[in-house]
Parts: structure tokens; sequence; C-alpha cells
């Protein structure tokens, strides 16, 4: 993506260097971080950027937040919950190295996580870099957060609404404490932190919604997952209870949402056109 090219090669190399060399995890753990859009290590990042700081210097926070969703990924594919054999082109942890192993990985990551943002920002107050553990710490969470969104998950939405609620605790939520991470480690203002956050939720929705309608019109090739398997283990989501249609224009209306909340990011202070430039490449994504 061209609003990330500037960023990735960065983030490749701070998530690379993440899971260290000496355990016997470090390599388990390298195999379940690597691929992936890094769109919630870009969000830090460019929050970060859009509220003055120097992002190389938050580089440790970044790769923290694809630890956490790396994690998820390894848990969510287990067979006691998606029961997935292929993530990003490739077989998912658990088929690579065993279901014990796999759980241990997402543990690694998940704790690997806090690690850094505790010992490896290097000129960030620790006011700063205490806020930010703490969004994490939510935003991955059992409230309202990505843990919490699973559990909904699991049980099953009964309807669109409770569809959206899914999306908005499992993929929203993590994408929010990305971005008002970047804010927090830029020691930004409230009302900046919070139209971030507000930001990154409703740009996670709308992915979320994305990634629904790829899993039915999408092609598995491109995709690098397995498609339709929502379909055939009649499990629930936006597409299944409003159509292509009805998902598409929910879609459009948080992608709408996620506009209005870099307007008022942007009247706060905050430099959105790169956040404004990758939410526009979002909405066109095919993969």
């Amino acid at each position: 993506m061209n609003a990330l090219s500037e960023f990735l090669p960065k983030i490749e190399e701070a998530i690379r260097r993440a899971p260290g060399t000496d355990h016997p995890l470090a390599g388990p753990m390298a195999y379940a971080l690597a691929g992936g859009k890094r769109l919630r290590a870009a969000l830090v990042l460019l929050a970060a950027q859009g509220c003055g700081a120097d992002w190389h210097e938050l580089l440790p926070a970044a790769a923290a937040v694809e630890c956490v969703h790396a994690y998820s990924l390894v848990h969510d594919d287990l067979p006691a919950m998606d029961d997935d054999d292929l993530r990003r082109g490739r077989p998912t942890t658990h088929k690579a190295f065993g279901e014990a192993t796999a759980i241990l990985v997402g543990d690694g990551l998940l704790t690997l996580a806090f690690d850094l943002l505790s010992r490896e920002l290097r000129g960030v107050a620790p006011s700063c870099a205490l806020r930010a553990i703490g969004e994490l710490a939510s935003g991955a969470g059992v409230g309202r957060g990505m843990v919490g969104g699973q559990v909904l998950d699991l049980k099953g939405a009964q309807d669109a609404a409770g569809s959206m609620r899914v999306a908005q605790a499992k993929t929203g939520a993590l994408m929010g404490a990305a971005a008002a991470m970047g804010a927090q480690l830029a020691d930004a203002t409230a009302p900046a932190v919070d139209a971030l956050r507000a930001f990154g939720c409703s740009l996670g929705v709308a992915f979320q919604i994305r990634d629904d309608l790829l899993d039915v019109v999408g092609l598995e090739s491109e995709i690098g997952k397995r498609l339709g398997k929502d379909a055939d283990k009649e499990r629930p989501n936006i597409v299944r209870f409003l159509g292509v249609e009805g998902a598409r224009a929910h879609h459009d209306e948080h992608a709408q949402f996620a506009r209005d909340a870099l307007q008022t990011a942007s009247a706060s202070g905050v430099e959105t056109s790169r956040l404004g430039a990758l939410l526009e490449e979002l909405g066109d994504r095919r993969r």
C-alpha cells in the first residue's frame, strides 16, 4: 500500500527482531509473526507522526501491537476456536508446530508485547508509555476489547446488530487502541487521542466487514486463507444477515465514520492526510 510504503521495511525489521533467538519458541513465534498487512503497527506510527512524534523511536510499540494481533490469530485458528488450517498463505501455527506449541506461541507473543512496551521504548516519558500499555491492554481485553469480541463470536450473533458488536470488539477495539497508542506516545491531547481511537475503531469495523465480504466474493489464492468457512460452519456475520449489498452499505457507513473522526482529529491539531490515504486505500482493497 502506498500509504505504508515508508513504514513497512522498518516495521518488518522491528518485528523480526522482537522474538529473539535464544529460546525454543523463537522460531515458532517468528513463524506466527511473518506476513500480514501490518495495519495495526502502521496505525501506531501514522498516528504518532500525525501528532508530531518521530515514528522511528516508536517501532517497538508498533511491533508490540503486531505481537498481540498475531497471538490472537494463532489462538483463533486452533481447533477449539475457528479450526483453520491456512493463514497468510501457509499452514496455521498449530498445523506447523502442533497445538501445544501454538498455545504457548500465543502466550509468548502476548507477554512479549508488554515486555516491548515496558523495556524497549527510548525517549518516551514513562507516563506516556504507561498510558499506551493500558490502552493496549484494554483494546485486547475481555470487556469491550478483542477477547470480549471473540467470546461474542463464539456465542454467535443473532442479528446484524450483534454481528456489528462482534466486529467492534474483535477487530475495531485493537485498531482503535493502536491509533490511540500512537497519539499517547506522542503526548497528544486527550481530544486528539479520543478522535484517533474513534478513527481506528471505525476503520477496524469497516475492515472486518470487508473481510466478511471477501469470504464470500474473494479469491482464496489472493486472500491467503480458506474462504467460505463462515458459510460452511453456518457462522453468522454481517453478510449472512444483510446480504452482500447490505454489508457493503454498512462498510461505507463506517468508512464515513472514520473520515468524520479524522476531521475531529484535524481540528485538534493532528496531521491526518496519511491516515486518510490509508483509509481510502483499504476501501479499495481486494485482498
